[in-house]
């Protein structure tokens, strides 16, 4: 047995032992994650990193490893942190809104009995998923009547996450109003944009003034707060009874098949599916979609939708969204995507579901 043969031999050994003791260590996080739980505490401990570092840093004896063992001291933390933060938070969903809001419903029939937080924000929804604060995150993607939140498709692109479900909320929109109030008495009518353009017809011609409201929940507890018959949200029925108001108007939006579609975005890919999402940005040259259009074609892939969206600071340049029909893990996947990248300049899955 040569020297490397013989080096070989000792680091798999090694190897061994150190999973073996790699398994205690987070089994033992396990027991500190129970502690902080009952305890009500956060999971980082500054003092106690800073104590563990520089404890630990006393065992190496030579000094030329030191500062590679500082890095895999730090990585070990990240690593132990974040187990923690996947058991602290496992039941916990975020959505983005109010108690009552529409993302809220989502998130409770989605995911049935669990914990959920709400965030102001879209963005800072997929901050949590992204940093573990949170397992999973609902998110409205697009709606029958008025089309894409294309605000979703930029965040997908710029955050590490990645759809793993999709769900389909059938949503009436109602005028509701404080006990007493009539669609007469009303002058302004509270509401979230989509909420209001999807009730556009009914609102024509009425005299009502419009007030945008970040969210439809939101707009509703305003309305309640309020002691007036002039005011009206327009939101859920089961905005209605959280918030003790009164549906003047029911199913006053547009399309009779008002439905919303949310999907669910996770830290973790998960490759099986019907169906996966993509993003991919076109070389500029004459006909380079039209080729990575019939490129995927080529493999039998049926494309149910693609989108063309702006790309931030960068004038005058777009990316492409499509959501495909096909299993991402699949050896004709894995072919498309190579012979993709021949003329895309930039790729990236965003997730992989089960219609």
């Amino acid at each position: 047995m040569n020297k490397l043969e013989n080096a070989r031999k000792q680091i798999n050994h090694i190897d061994k032992e150190m999973a073996e003791l790699f398994e205690k260590r987070m089994q033992a996080v396990e027991d500190v994650v129970d502690y902080k739980l009952s305890n009500q505490m956060p999971v980082l401990d500054s003092s106690r990193e800073r104590e563990l570092i520089d404890k630990n840093l006393k065992y190496i004896n030579d000094c030329k490893y030191r500062d590679s063992y500082l890095s895999f001291l730090h990585h070990m933390l990240e690593v132990s942190k974040d187990y923690q933060k996947q058991i602290i938070n496992r039941d916990v969903i975020a959505y983005q809104g109010t108690y009552g809001a529409f993302s809220y419903i989502a998130s409770t029939k989605i995911f049935e009995n669990h914990k959920y937080r709400s965030y102001p924000t879209f963005e800072d929804v997929f901050k949590a998923v992204e940093s573990q604060e949170v397992s999973y995150g609902v998110i409205p993607f697009e709606n029958s009547f008025t089309g894409e939140v294309g605000e979703v498709s930029d965040l997908l692109r710029e955050y590490n996450v990645y759809i793993i479900d999709t769900y389909d909320l059938k949503v009436d929109q109602n005028l509701l109003g404080k006990k007493g109030a009539s669609a007469q008495t009303i002058k302004k009518v509270y509401s979230h944009p989509q909420a209001i353009s999807q009730s556009s017809q009914f609102l024509k011609g009425r005299g009502y003034e419009i007030m945008p409201y970040p969210n439809t929940a939101l707009a509703a507890k305003f309305v309640s707060e309020q002691d007036r018959d002039d005011l009206a949200a327009i939101a859920s029925k089961e905005t209605a009874e959280l918030f003790g108001l009164e549906i003047l108007e029911s199913n006053i939006h547009t399309s009779g098949d008002n439905t919303t579609r949310f999907i669910v975005i996770s830290k973790q890919l998960k490759p099986q599916g019907t169906n996966f999402q993509m993003l991919f940005t076109t070389k500029n040259e004459t006909g380079a979609l039209a080729e990575a259009i019939n490129l995927i074609a080529s493999y039998g892939f049926n494309m149910e939708s693609i989108k063309s969206r702006a790309i931030p600071n960068e004038p005058w340049s777009y990316y492409f969204h499509v959501e495909l029909e096909g299993e991402l893990e699949s050896k004709q996947t894995k072919e498309m995507l190579k012979k993709l990248e021949d003329i895309c300049t930039d790729i990236k899955i965003l997730g992989s579901y089960t219609k």
